[in-house]
């Protein structure tokens, strides 16, 4: 296989993947800045640094729980 077409199949993987990751969370996301969604109020770059700061909350929220549970396992 071609490195480079093995390395566009990757991104357009990747790309996928942020989509299905961007709607699970509840943030809406267009292809490219012409393609706009329902709330066009961000261009493409600054929704995907509202998707990574999103992302980083949630695995916040998630360690917080964690540590939570361990630390009621442990005292119980």
């Amino acid at each position: 296989m071609d490195p480079m077409r093995k390395f566009h199949s990757m991104a357009m993987w990747i790309k996928s993947l942020e989509k299905i990751w961007a709607r699970a969370t509840g943030h809406v996301m267009g292809n490219t800045d012409s393609d706009r969604p329902e709330v066009p109020i961000l261009s493409l770059k600054e929704a995907r640094v509202a998707l990574v700061m999103k992302t980083f909350w949630i695995i916040i929220h998630v360690i917080t729980c964690v540590f939570i549970i361990a630390n009621t396992i442990r005292h119980w």
